[in-house]
């Protein structure tokens, strides 16, 4: 469900299986930045496509998307 409220939009999304609610309209380079992820060091999937780094901020998102952001995560 979409909420309006003047220009920002409220979407409902789905982020690693947990329900969120988002004010948009935002980007997926957005949304990584706003979790505090680093860009550089996840993998990206929207509705089951893998979305390159650089196509990330073009990428508007929408309601009842469902994200999955992977971590690389280093170590020795």
């Amino acid at each position: 469900m979409v909420l309006s409220q003047g220009c920002e939009v409220f979407l409902k999304i789905v982020v690693n299986g947990e329900n969120k609610e988002l004010t948009g309209p935002a980007s997926l380079e957005e949304l990584i930045r706003q979790l505090g992820v680093h860009k550089e060091t996840v993998v990206a999937e929207v509705n089951r496509q893998i979305i390159q780094l650089d196509k990330r901020s073009g990428l508007q998102l929408s309601d009842g998307d469902q994200i999955e952001l992977i971590q690389f995560v280093g170590g020795g």
